[in-house]
């Protein structure tokens, strides 16, 4: 309290000196309202202060009321809080795929023939309507025969087992003791020169 009243007492001599016209009237005004207005709120500070210090230490020996708890309080502060229980799932059977059967992987062999001589006329148009009659699906149409050879041979592994076999239209002339692969499209159908050896 002593050092409010010493600013109070030195806001008003200041403001008194400032009135007398010692620094110009405005000035001398603004500054002593300022200075007025900080004093001021020092005081109210102190007492605001001084009050809440007061009924702080009231409050911490005031004894509460020991009440009931108010049933909506407790059911708006519990709700969606149900106790969870675990659900415990079974793993899932692991699939049994059906074991699929392997394709079977059929591999036609390439044989190595010595050609003998070559069918022509009405040797190869024989052997051709045969292999026909056969419904033998790997035969060149009929109006391509003309262009395709039918050559026989002797097999250079089996010891000259007899093989007869078409010759396409690309391979050109071949002559007899050439040798040619062969390659046996399909069980029961005919052979097919691939490539020739010379």
């Amino acid at each position: 309290m002593r050092s409010t009243s010493r600013l109070l007492r030195a806001a008003l001599a200041i403001g008194t000196l400032l009135l007398s016209g010692c620094f110009g009237g405005s000035v001398a005004q603004q500054l002593a309202s300022s200075l007025a207005m900080h004093a001021a709120d020092q005081i109210t500070a102190g007492a605001m202060e001084s009050h809440a210090l007061g009924t702080g230490s009231e409050r911490q020996d005031t004894i509460l009321a020991n009440r009931a708890p108010d049933p909506y309080w407790a059911d708006f502060v519990t709700a969606g809080f149900a106790p969870a229980t675990a659900q415990v799932e079974p793993l899932p059977e692991p699939a049994t795929a059906a074991a699929k059967p392997a394709a079977e992987i059929t591999a036609t062999p390439l044989l190595r023939i010595e050609i003998w001589n070559l069918l022509v006329g009405e040797e190869k148009r024989a052997f051709l309507e045969a292999a026909q009659l056969r419904e033998a699906s790997s035969l060149p149409p009929r109006s391509e025969w003309p262009q395709w050879q039918v050559a026989s041979g002797g097999m250079l592994s089996q010891a000259g087992k007899p093989v007869t076999f078409l010759i396409p239209p690309g391979f050109g002339r071949i002559a007899s003791g050439e040798h040619a692969v062969v390659e046996r499209v399909a069980p029961g159908n005919l052979y097919y020169a691939r490539y020739t050896l010379n």
